[in-house]
């Protein structure tokens, strides 16, 4: 059966030569649309994502005696930059998808495993600038650089928002994501810096509710990030001609995208998994 492939959004090039800008209140009101539609799917995987979170932060509590054992230290590496990245990409992933009108079930939030040196790669590229920027400011400024290095922290956590979906979508390297991520972030700080702050605002909103109002700020925040990365990044998508069911055509670079802008067919493996 033949596929037509498509780029829906923006691209990588265009962002990055031309900028670009977003219709902030239109992109909370679609994703706010989304998340009523693909509300299920999403909060059973972040009730999954909770659950291994608390279990590691329990873990930590019941051995507050002996942070330095080695074999807690070990779990702890494992659990941070080898399971949770994979995890963190396929819900990120959901959101992309639920952006071009795409269905995801619970269990693609497993579907990434298969990137898992990739992403803990990059994982743990992130998280040694973010602790050694936290270390420099603490030893620096004490009191103050506490504050500073939390700053310092959520600037990093959104430079480097786009990594993940990145490498799951666009098949690039880690170095390449991060430093694709970094560019376009900050081809727009000033609106990213706005999403950071409502996404802030939010997540405090979920917390003074006993915890109950993330299970609508997460699912919710991934859809507004799926949009983002489509507005900037483009998603390709194939379609079967026979059956006009969508999917994700994965691993394209930016001569797919000139390619399906012009209007021609490429050939390229489909996401498997998610439909129209």
């Amino acid at each position: 059966m033949n596929s037509k492939y498509f780029v829906l959004g923006g691209s990588i090039k265009k962002s990055l030569t031309e900028g670009y800008r977003f219709d902030l209140k239109k992109l909370l009101l679609d994703a706010l649309k989304i998340t009523r539609k693909h509300f299920l799917p999403l909060l059973t995987a972040c009730l999954f994502l909770m659950l291994v979170s608390f279990s590691l932060l329990t873990l930590f509590i019941d051995e507050t005696s002996s942070l330095d054992d080695p074999k807690l230290m070990v779990i702890f590496f494992v659990v941070a930059l080898i399971v949770i990245p994979p995890l963190m990409t396929g819900m990120l992933m959901m959101g992309v998808h639920h952006s071009v009108g795409l269905k995801s079930k619970s269990f693609h939030l497993f579907n990434y495993f298969n990137l898992i040196f990739k992403l803990s790669l990059a994982a743990m590229m992130i998280n040694l600038m973010t602790n050694g920027a936290s270390m420099l400011l603490g030893q620096v400024f004490g009191g103050v650089g506490f504050v500073l290095s939390i700053i310092v922290l959520l600037y990093l956590k959104m430079s480097f928002c786009l990594v993940y979906p990145l490498i799951a979508e666009k098949k690039v390297s880690p170095i390449n994501a991060l430093k694709l991520s970094f560019k376009l972030v900050h081809k727009n700080i000033g609106q990213f810096t706005q999403l950071l702050i409502i996404f802030c605002v939010l997540f405090i909103i979920g917390v003074l509710t006993s915890g109950l109002g993330l299970l609508f700020v997460i699912p919710y925040s991934i859809n507004v990030m799926g949009i983002v990365y489509r507005e900037i990044c483009g998603v390709s998508v194939s379609v079967t001609e026979a059956t006009g069911v969508g999917s994700l055509h994965e691993g394209h670079d930016d001569k797919d995208n000139d390619d399906n802008d012009s209007g021609n067919n490429s050939s390229g493996p489909k996401s498997g998994g998610f439909e129209a």
